[in-house]
């Protein structure tokens, strides 16, 4: 050790006497539950553990707490807002809808195609709430303003989410990861809110019971 560059010997022992010591992992912990198995070991034996394993595990839960706290404050915003406007509980869960079905899908296509949560693209559920709301509005209100046959409303919405697919789909050609897989899950997201809004929307605006 005293033959060692004093710069170097600063970093492994203090003028205490302590040592640092680094844990390396065996596992790839670019996987979440392989990041959580070694933190939670390693700090069974050293409680009070640091460095950059621990700082993602312990960063990676707030933000999931944030993302999932922001998504209820966007849903209920956006409920009581439609609430205020419409006074009827049945448009509001019409308009409710296509938007559960999508976010249902979207998380459905991001198991089959590998595209797990991370800490950049689970932005995606508070954006989606707020950006797919938005097509239910337009063709619900439509509807019950006597539009026969609605054609021009659906044209409108059909190319206001390409043109926000196209926004957030030029995403996926970014060299971070983190930021092509948000492109990559928005994409999915918007595109299966555009099909539940223009097919299975209008079907559920027939069925649905309306009073005189």
């Amino acid at each position: 050790v005293d033959t060692l560059p004093d710069n170097l010997k600063r970093r492994y022992l203090s003028d205490a006497g302590q040592w640092r010591v680094d844990i390396l992992p065996a596992a790839d912990v670019r996987d979440p539950k392989a990041l959580a198995a070694f933190v939670n070991a390693v700090e069974a034996v050293f409680p009070d553990i640091t460095g950059g394993a621990a700082q993602s595990l312990k960063a990676g839960d707030t933000i999931a707490r944030a993302m999932i706290e922001a998504s209820l404050i966007a849903l209920g915003i956006i409920v009581l807002f439609l609430a205020l406007l419409l006074r009827r509980l049945g448009d509001v869960l019409l308009m409710l809808f296509p938007l559960a079905l999508a976010t249902t899908l979207t998380i459905a296509a991001g198991v089959v195609f590998s595209i797990p949560f991370n800490y950049a693209n689970v932005i995606v559920l508070p954006l989606l709430l707020g950006i797919g709301v938005d097509s239910g509005i337009h063709l619900v209100m439509r509807e019950r303003q006597g539009e026969v046959d609605g054609a021009a409303t659906r044209r409108a919405i059909f190319y206001a989410a390409l043109t926000t697919i196209a926004s957030f789909g030029s995403l996926m050609i970014s060299s971070h990861r983190g930021t092509a897989s948000m492109g990559e899950l928005l994409t999915i997201a918007i595109g299966f809110t555009l099909i539940c809004t223009l097919i299975v929307l209008p079907v559920a605006v027939r069925l649905a019971p309306r009073k005189a």
